[in-house]
């Protein structure tokens, strides 16, 4: 049974879904399910199509940004900046465990929250993302260098 950690109002993380996690987020509330784990990574036990196939089936919207490593590029930050903008909540993202989308969900926070609140949220949902700092202050750095 799946146990969606919240890191804001708006999304929680967890691990990997089966068919029968759909159900019950939608029962919960859930409106929109990110996933973060790539189709051929090992152990995947549902592909993003079936999931998002059995979400449809749920009226639950689906999107699909995949995330090899805890190292995501600029790209996989915007996708996910803009599903967290547009995608209605509660949103539930996952990936192996829910580390990599925590991980983008910091990332897509920056302009928002300091880092050590970022780091600190993602702590209290059992991640640790304390080697992202430098990360995140880059992407600060970036952001306020492009406005």
């Amino acid at each position: 049974m799946v146990l969606p950690k919240p890191l804001d109002d708006k999304l929680f993380v967890g691990p990997s879904l089966t068919a029968e996690d759909v159900a019950t987020l939608a029962a919960q509330g859930f409106k929109s399910i990110i996933c973060n784990r790539p189709d051929g990574e090992a152990g995947v036990v549902a592909t993003s199509e079936q999931i998002g196939t059995l979400a449809a089936a749920e009226n639950i919207e689906f999107a699909y940004v995949p995330l090899a490593d805890l190292n995501p590029q600029e790209s996989h930050v915007r996708a996910t900046s803009k599903f967290l903008e547009s995608l209605p909540g509660p949103i539930y993202a996952y990936c192996k465990t829910g580390g990599r989308a925590a991980a983008l969900w910091a990332l897509a926070n920056v302009a928002n929250l300091a880092s050590d609140e970022l780091i600190s949220r993602c702590a209290t949902a059992g991640y640790d993302l304390s080697g992202l700092r430098a990360k995140l202050e880059a992407r600060r750095t970036f952001l306020e260098d492009d406005d």
